[in-house]
């Protein structure tokens, strides 16, 4: 090739070359200035052409380059770039600096040096070199931010990266484990299998875990297994294929499960051993659950009533009610509730009440639309319960009607018009025989007699107990000419022999009648007419008594003087009077009858003898008796602080007091507070409660004697007194009754008087007539051997305040 070929194709180079070519002679100056490098550098070649190529350069390197050329040229120093190339940065016409590749040589003709430097533009390489390193730095950031492990294997199984969520995971330092085979993080089992499923994925086999993702174990550096969560990916590279594995530790995760797995299992043994009945209804109420409870309940096993109908459970009466409340309850939505209770059928049909509350659920894809339901049993309760309401209306023991149930009947009666009779029936004495064969023995007595009056009632007569030994009956009266044959017959029913434990008692009762409407249109007050009469029955004897007006006027009186009494009571209305008593050969005094007296300002003055039988039949006796000893006891203790004497005092003791077993407490407990001798007081009771062979009475008899309190028997010769009994009895005096004493001036009696006082001396007590009211009578009872009396004859009742001028009067005489 010739010179001006060769200086053709030079040209061609230079201005076809991509990079641009610039060529510059040894003082650095501009020879050739190709079009790349007008591109490159934003001048045009006449621009560069003969000027210093160091304005094409950006400091220091403009300020350095000349300095550079000349100890290269003129010296020989050692070449920094030239025949090497290095990474520099140009300067555009702009003045921007860019980064590009400057590549030099050397070329000589004559005796002239030149140099060649090709620019390689490097503004988008180093772009790139930088987006990728941003990339990579990124990546490693993540990699190294990730909790779980990241580890990356080559086709080989090799470990390539070992971020550091592996190293927490496994134990290991990333340098212990890049380079070797990551079986080495596997348990044994699938530690000698890696490698075989390995090779056979990328000999065409199915993957087993790549892009799925499975739960396994791994083995740490310290050999312990734990469970984890492996996601592999896979990812190719001018290397080769790389597997990607993402660890995640699931011991957290299991441990959790095993604790819901327990708390499920908890839940579920509650819910099984739970009383309660739980179940659960779908949408057409079919059980979808139901505990043991449940199950039990009605003797079914859980697959029989699991999918079946909880209708087929519930009485039929019931079903169309609580299928309605159901319904309602579901269109109402989440969180409402509804309760009621239900007849639940069990085995064999057997009714229990069950106390349900029912709540809807939210509507999930595993509940739908369910209801849950908590029952309790209430079949005990609902028996309680009616069995109170039976109550209300019925007597418990023999199941007739109480006097509530009877009041009520009446008040629902059919014809208002029709005459009746209230028949009020009394067992006369019934108390002592309860109390001689016990109460069981009396309940039985009463079921018996509750038969026999039933038995005798016509169809439309209702029969009541209204409580203790009393029954009452409501008879229409068709004929009214039938009324008193009709009782007599059940009189004489009713009072034939009971035999009951094999022993034969033969009771008494009577009756009072009253009639609606003659007597009165109220019920409760045709009862009190009719046990008015029943009163006034036993008073006289008879079996049976119809009710008049005098005993209205008595009863009237009764319960004025009731009312008045208990007002006397509260306050403090009553008043106590003491009636001396003398020893009949020496006249001297021997101490006194406390005797209670009442003046009403309505009333006027109520004699003891009227006042104190209907306080016993109104169970104000015991009030009674209390009120008279607290105030004697009182006076007593007061004479006491005060120096006086006072002898002993009398206090009589109604019949139901002195069976009771508190009175010697009650008694004692007084004497104990005001500091008193228990000889300073005294009781009296009535010959009826001495002969009650109540064990009661007799344990009262014997701790007031063994205190050393006498105990006198008033009014003796009133009843009927056996010898034999008596001589049992742990009694110190007995009281001539004063009917006996007054009627001893006109010759009566005598016979009767000596037979006591011979009594009194056979059973070694003393005798105290009461009544005297003559001389006559006072020399022939102490000529006949009474020892002891009381009576107008000696003084009338004195009031406190009398009698303790009197004992001033001795104490100061003294």
């Amino acid at each position: 090739m010739d010179t001006f070929e060769l200086s053709r194709l030079q040209d061609a180079i230079v201005h076809s070359a991509v990079d641009a070519i610039i060529v510059i002679d040894q003082q650095g100056l501009i020879c050739v200035f190709s079009p790349s490098a007008e591109t490159l550098f934003g001048y045009a070649a006449a621009e560069c052409v003969g000027q210093n190529v160091r304005m094409l350069m950006p400091e220091p390197f403009h300020s350095e380059h000349d300095g550079y050329l000349a100890n290269y040229v003129q010296h020989g120093m050692d070449a920094k770039i030239i025949g090497s190339g290095r990474d520099v940065q140009g300067k555009r016409k702009d003045n921007s600096v860019f980064p590009m590749h400057l590549s030099v040589g050397e070329a000589k003709a004559g005796n002239k040096r030149y140099f060649v430097g090709i620019c390689h533009d490097l503004s988008a390489y180093q772009a790139s070199v930088k987006a990728h390193l941003n990339l990579q730095s990124m990546q490693n950031a993540l990699l190294e931010a990730a909790v779980d492990g990241i580890i990356s294997i080559d086709e080989w199984g090799v470990v390539q990266t070992f971020n550091r969520g592996a190293e927490l995971l496994f134990g290991y330092n990333k340098q212990e484990v890049i380079g070797n085979n990551v079986s080495m993080l596997m348990t044994a089992t699938h530690a000698t299998q890696h490698d075989s499923y390995l090779h056979n994925y990328k000999s065409g086999g199915k993957a087993k875990i790549i892009g799925i993702g499975r739960d396994v174990q791994a083995r740490r550096k310290d050999g312990s297994v734990f469970p984890m969560h492996l996601s592999v990916g896979e990812a190719r590279s001018e290397t080769g294929r790389l597997f990607v594995g993402v660890c995640h530790d699931l011991s957290e995760f299991k441990a959790v499960l095993q604790r819901l797995i327990s708390a499920e299992q908890r839940y579920r043994d509650i819910v099984q051993n739970q009383k309660e009945f739980i179940c659960r209804l779908s949408k057409n109420s079919r059980l979808t659950f139901v505990n043991n409870a449940f199950c039990r309940q009605l003797n079914q096993q859980l697959f029989q009533m699991l999918g079946i109908s909880v209708f087929e459970f519930i009485h039929a009466d019931e079903r169309h009610n609580v299928e309605a409340l159901l319904t309602q309850l579901r269109q109402a939505g989440e969180g409402h509730t509804v309760s009621l209770s239900v007849r639940m059928l069990g085995p064999e049909n057997a009714v229990h009440w069950v106390d349900w509350t029912f709540s809807s659920l939210a509507g999930t894809a595993e509940s739908g639309d369910e209801i849950q339901g908590v029952g309790i049993d209430i079949t005990e309760q609902v028996k309680a319960k009616n069995h109170a309401k039976f109550l209300t209306s019925f007597d418990a023991l023999t199941g007739l009607l109480n006097k509530e149930g009877l009041l009520e009947q009446f008040s629902r009666r059919a014809d208002q018009s029709l005459a009746m009779a209230v028949l009020f029936i009394d067992c006369h004495r019934f108390r002592l025989i309860n109390e001689k064969y016990g109460y069981e023995f009396g309940d039985l007595m009463l079921i018996e007699a509750a038969h026999r009056l039933q038995s005798l009632l016509p169809q439309e007569a209702v029969a009541c107990r209204p409580g203790a030994d009393d029954f009452i009956v409501l008879l229409p009266l068709a004929n009214r000419i039938d009324l008193l044959p009709f009782v007599y017959q059940l009189i004489e029913n009713c009072t034939e022999p009971y035999w009951l434990a094999q022993e034969k008692i033969s009771p008494s009762i009577c009756v009072g009648i009253s009639v609606y409407p003659d007597d009165a249109g109220d019920l409760a007050i045709l009862i009190q007419q009719a046990e008015s009469a029943m009163f006034d029955a036993k008073h006289q004897a008879l079996p049976l008594r119809l009710y008049h007006a005098d005993i209205h006027d008595a009863l009237t009186r009764r319960l004025e003087i009731e009312q008045g009494l208990r007002r006397a009571l509260e306050q403090d209305l009553l008043t106590v009077v003491l009636q001396p008593k003398y020893h009949l050969l020496s006249q001297q005094l021997t101490g006194y009858e406390a005797l209670l007296r009442w003046h009403d300002a309505a009333l006027g003055t109520v004699a003891p003898d009227t006042f104190v039988p209907i306080a016993e039949a109104v169970n104000l006796g015991k009030k009674l008796d209390c009120w008279v000893l607290k105030t004697v006891l009182r006076q007593i203790s007061l004479w006491c602080e005060s120096g006086l004497q006072p002898l002993p005092v009398a206090v009589n003791i109604t019949a139901k007091h002195f069976s009771d077993p508190a009175l010697y407490e009650y008694i004692q407990s007084k004497l104990s507070l005001l500091a008193l001798p228990a000889d300073c007081l005294q009781l009296e009771i009535t010959e009826g409660v001495a002969m009650d062979n109540a064990p009661a009475i007799l344990e009262n008899l014997n701790a007031f004697r063994s205190v050393g309190i006498k105990v006198a028997i008033d009014d003796f010769g009133t009843g009927y007194s056996s010898l034999s009994y008596l001589t049992s009895l742990p009694i110190d005096y007995i009281k001539i009754d004063k009917a006996f004493v007054q009627a001893l001036d006109k010759g009566h009696n005598l016979s009767l008087v000596k037979a006591m006082l011979a009594m009194a001396q056979a059973i070694d007590v003393s005798v105290i007539a009461e009544g005297i009211e003559s001389a006559e009578q006072q020399a022939l009872l102490a000529q006949l051997g009474c020892e002891f009396g009381q009576g107008y004859f000696y003084a009338e009742p004195a009031s406190l305040s009398e009698t303790e001028q009197q004992l001033l009067d001795v104490h100061n005489a003294g």
